[in-house]
């Protein structure tokens, strides 16, 4: 459904921020990325959403494909409307205005009346919560609630694709495994995610395949059960020093690989 070949980003015409990343989202599937801080995870959702511009970014290499057709040159409006939506780091919840009216304006580039009770019906049985607070401003919100809010904002449009930038960002224990459990539903019913996160326990608990970033290079592609299992992986996210994330990384490249594995560390 969505196929990144080759990209590269820079910023500011000078900064290097992806080099050279492909990667592929069937449909109807949940698909982890994940890296360490500045490793070009939010770049690379930019990257599809067409949010690049507005943070100083341009993609100088490789091209986006959805359904076979390039949208890298496209409007963020257009990308939505062909079915792509973005929850954005940190919430960006609309404080002063009520949940309903957020959840309005996720729905501003549709046009079907019909579509839109549909889609806020989804996000009502989605989020119980939401329907209670309806009419309650959203800057008062929990964070936990917020992040459902900006989720259902996101549903608003009826994505086929959902891009999620850190969900779980902030949240006590608790409200990660609520958040994990509303990704899981939110694909059964047949929307496909790109999660990234640096939790890698919560995203790869969920995910069907995952990729690894790091300096804005795929460095590991495998099914999100297998890297789950892979010790070399968990010690890379328990905040090791730099040498020892490189040995770790080291570790995982100079094992036997699948040939997916093959294909990403050549």
């Amino acid at each position: 459904m969505l196929e990144l070949q080759d990209v590269a980003v820079t910023y500011q015409n000078v900064i290097p921020a992806l080099r050279g990343v492909s990667l592929e989202i069937p449909e109807k599937v949940v698909v982890a990325l994940l890296g360490t801080n500045g490793a070009g995870k939010t770049t690379l959702l930019r990257a599809v959403s067409g949010l690049l511009p507005l943070h100083r970014g341009a993609l100088v290499g490789g091209r986006i494909l959805w359904a076979g057709e390039r949208i890298d040159r496209l409007s963020p409006t257009r990308i939505v409307q062909l079915g792509i939506t973005q929850v954005l780091e940190g919430r960006r919840i609309f404080d002063d205005l009520t949940v309903d009216e957020n959840l309005q304006a996720g729905a501003i580039t549709v046009r079907n009346p019909a579509a839109i009770r549909r889609a806020y019906d989804r996000v009502m049985s989605l989020f119980p919560v939401l329907a209670e607070r309806r009419s309650s401003r959203a800057g008062y919100l929990s964070g936990g609630e917020q992040q459902m809010l900006a989720i259902g904002r996101a549903l608003m449009a009826s994505p086929r694709l959902l891009l999620l930038d850190e969900p779980s960002l902030g949240l006590a224990p608790f409200m990660v495994q609520r958040i994990r459990n509303i990704i899981a539903e939110i694909n059964a019913e047949g929307t496909a995610v790109l999660l990234v996160e640096q939790n890698a326990q919560m995203a790869l608990s969920v995910a069907h395949y995952g990729y690894v970033l790091e300096t804005g290079r795929v460095v590991l592609a495998a099914p999100a059960a297998r890297l789950l299992q892979e010790e070399n992986i968990r010690q890379f996210y328990l905040g090791l020093r730099e040498g020892e994330r490189q040995l770790a990384l080291g570790r995982l490249r100079q094992r036997r690989a699948s040939a997916a594995e093959r294909r990403w560390l050549s």
